[in-house]
């Protein structure tokens, strides 16, 4: 029964312990109801630049020009961490899709909005990203995925 409600499973992945134990479990669930993965990492450049105020001394927010490019290293580096999950998905004779996505400026917009558009019937998220924000118990990526995915979400800590 389970193969039929899962026949897809996004796995978003940043570089973090918590994405990497994510990705491990997506990884195990996948094989067990013999769907398919999708691993995605979000290229992701802010939508503002901060400067120093002559006057205050302080940072300030400026609007930046839209779209900014995401640079080659942040790609490869995209690049490796989808590929060290199909490394892991591979020895477990899982079969995957890695993606790469330019987003400016939200990371769970881009992930929402990828699950939906890819079909996915499962998210499989890590409980806090790399960005180190804490927000009671969730990082707030994975609290706006919870809230706004068509989807189930299975947070993994």
């Amino acid at each position: 029964m389970a193969s039929e409600v899962f026949t897809k499973i996004l796995v978003p992945v940043d570089g973090s312990k918590y994405s990497q134990d994510a990705a491990e479990y997506a990884v195990k669930i996948t094989r067990l109801v013999n769907a398919k993965l999708v691993v995605l990492h979000v290229l992701h450049q802010p939508a503002y630049a901060f400067t120093y105020s002559a006057s205050s001394g302080s940072p300030v927010a400026i609007p930046a020009p839209l779209p900014l490019e995401v640079s080659d290293d942040e790609k490869k580096v995209g690049k490796e961490l989808v590929d060290s999950v199909r490394k892991i998905a591979d020895k477990a004779g899982v079969g995957v899709e890695n993606m790469l996505v330019e987003h400016n400026p939200s990371v769970p917009d881009a992930i929402i909005q990828f699950a939906s558009e890819a079909g996915v019937d499962l998210i499989v998220i890590g409980t806090k990203g790399r960005t180190g924000i804490k927000r009671f118990l969730l990082g707030s990526v994975t609290e706006s995925v919870v809230h706004h995915a068509h989807c189930p979400v299975l947070v993994v800590r």
